[in-house]
């Protein structure tokens, strides 16, 4: 009777020990399952932050070169300097090389969320340079689209939009004339631009998803000089088979 008390006594012993092992283990695959779940519940959103340090939304799963911002969705100013780099007339950004006009001046992205920047010589008579930015992410063309021509107040002067072939490569490229609000960051002033332009350009490559995104804007006259050499850089696209 004895024995068959202890022996009943060491079963259930070892049946709670199970069941609170248990109750850890499915405590913790539950809070992961959460996780997985609500990260998969997000939408992807448009590429808010291809350049010019626009606001951050979109879900950085869907960008590796977006970085997760607490703070409402607005990017913090980066600790980058602005250095000036070497241009050997090439850019090369994984599979994806092209021929760099040796008088603009490559420089630090100001922001992690650009993959290059340039800087692009300003005209005769005009204050300030240009400046040209790479990124990627997702979204759509016409999304984007309409998103640069939300960063012209106003009304805008002039806005075209043609295809251009690059390598076999189909390039969307608007062409925008206006009010630009430069915005750098969340923490510095909006400054409003008159008389700007700007050449904004997407593409997609094959097997791809995310869109890749050139932009380039500054005094309408220093982009009116260097307009074919723009166009020229975008044409030189050459991507790795």
């Amino acid at each position: 009777m004895n024995r068959t008390i202890v022996r009943c006594m060491a079963l259930i012993s070892l049946g709670i020990a199970f069941c609170i092992g248990c109750g850890d283990s499915s405590t913790q695959s539950w809070e992961s399952g959460k996780s997985q779940s609500s990260g998969q519940k997000k939408s992807t959103k448009v590429d808010e932050t291809a350049d010019n340090n626009d606001p951050a939304t979109a879900d950085p799963a869907d960008n590796p070169h977006k970085m997760t911002n607490p703070h409402g969705g607005m990017q913090m100013p980066t600790d980058v300097k602005d250095e000036v780099l070497e241009n050997n007339g090439k850019l090369d950004l994984d599979t994806r090389h092209w021929t760099v006009p040796k008088l603009w001046v490559r420089k630090t992205p100001k922001s992690k969320i650009l993959e290059a920047e340039y800087g692009i010589p300003k005209a005769e008579g005009d204050k300030e340079d240009g400046r040209l930015t790479i990124s990627q992410a997702r979204g759509s063309v016409e999304d984007n689209i309409a998103r640069w021509k939300g960063q012209f107040s106003k009304k805008l002067d002039k806005e075209s939009q043609e295809t251009l072939d690059a390598g076999g490569i189909k390039v969307t490229l608007v062409d925008l004339t206006g009010t630009f609000d430069d915005s750098r960051g969340m923490m510095g002033p909006t400054v409003t631009r008159p008389e700007y332009r700007m050449f904004g350009a997407i593409f997609q490559l094959p097997n791809e998803e995310g869109l890749h995104f050139i932009k380039c804007y500054g005094p309408k006259k220093t982009i009116a000089d260097r307009t074919d050499e723009i166009k020229g850089f975008l044409r030189s696209l050459k991507v790795d088979k």
